[in-house]
């Protein structure tokens, strides 16, 4: 894992993960309605998983986000609105 730290003292490595998973939990929802063949679709998703991640963890990062409970619902809620739109 990554050891450094932003100016706030907040590991990278969180951030990495938590903006990891919420970009694909977002791509997971985006994806079924910008494309119909899924092949194209699942390409779409693992090019842009890498670069989506990046620009999101830095954005985050820039605007001194705190991965509090507020950022954990967050992530919650997305996922479990994939759950559900993948189950339906």
């Amino acid at each position: 894992m990554l050891a450094t730290a932003t100016k706030t003292g907040r590991s990278v490595d969180k951030f990495l993960l938590y903006h990891f998973l919420l970009v694909t939990g977002i791509a997971l929802l985006v994806t079924p309605l910008i494309t119909q063949d899924k092949t194209l679709g699942l390409t779409l998703l693992v090019s842009l998983q890498i670069a989506l991640t990046c620009i999101s963890t830095l954005i985050g990062i820039n605007m001194g986000q705190r991965l509090d409970r507020r950022a954990a619902t967050l992530l919650f809620s997305v996922w479990m609105l994939v759950w559900l739109v993948h189950l339906i």
